[in-house]
């Protein structure tokens, strides 16, 4: 028997509600639009949970803030979470050099006596606003340096059934299924605890798997945004 020869399954956000119904025992035919809407929101709070317990590592995307002199308060990316590692780069003519940065809480930077000192920033602390920003000290002196990270970013929303899902293949069913143990808890209470069970053990299956393949893995935490 032939196979298809493809490796191309990625169900859709309308595949994914389907089996997250089906799961709670909801027949599709008796499915509203409120259904859809609902499910796309928890699917949305499904990934603000991910993000919170630092695994939605498919969207680490390395980044860098162009320095000014005198500025000590930058810009982050848009939708970042948290950032695994920073450091500033030296520009000395045609050479470079990456120096890592520490990252402190906003008490110690508090404790900074002179906050206006420059040179080659050192330390960083992060304030995770709506619109997150990242203060260095020292303050830059020049504007060809630059600092280098790599920041976890959420997921990009869910806003129609006609879209993909921004997760990878091997989070497909740990999607499906802390989408269907959501669903319960609203449609289907009796299912809740079974469906919570097969979420847990999905999402363990596929976080296990995330962190097999390195020797170390550093995990984003929330500390030190405080």
């Amino acid at each position: 028997m032939a196979t298809s020869g493809t490796v191309a399954f990625r169900p859709d956000v309308e595949e994914i509600i389907a089996e997250a119904y089906e799961q709670c025992g909801i027949d599709v035919q008796t499915r509203t639009g409120y259904h859809a809407e609902c499910a796309r929101r928890s699917l949305n709070l499904l990934f603000s949970e991910w993000s919170n317990r630092g695994w939605n590592y498919w969207t680490v995307s390395y980044q860098t803030i162009a320095l000014v002199a005198d500025q000590a308060v930058y810009t982050l990316a848009a939708g970042l979470v948290d950032i695994i590692d920073v450091v500033y780069r030296k520009v000395s003519g045609s050479t470079s050099s990456d120096q890592s940065m520490t990252r402190i809480a906003i008490s110690e930077y508090n404790q900074i006596p002179n906050k206006s000192d420059t040179g080659v920033s050192s330390q960083y602390m992060i304030d995770r606003q709506y619109t997150p920003t990242m203060t260095v000290w020292q303050v830059p002196d020049n504007t060809s340096d630059s600092i280098r990270y790599y920041g976890v970013l959420q997921p990009e929303d869910v806003t129609a059934s006609n879209q993909d899902a921004d997760v990878p293949y091997r989070w497909a069913d740990a999607m499906c299924s802390g989408l269907a143990a959501k669903l319960a808890v609203k449609f289907s209470p009796e299912r809740s605890g079974e469906l919570l069970a097969l979420y847990d053990r999905a999402f363990n299956f596929a976080s296990d798997e995330e962190g097999s393949s390195v020797s170390l893995r550093i995990k984003p935490t929330g500390m030190n945004f405080y």
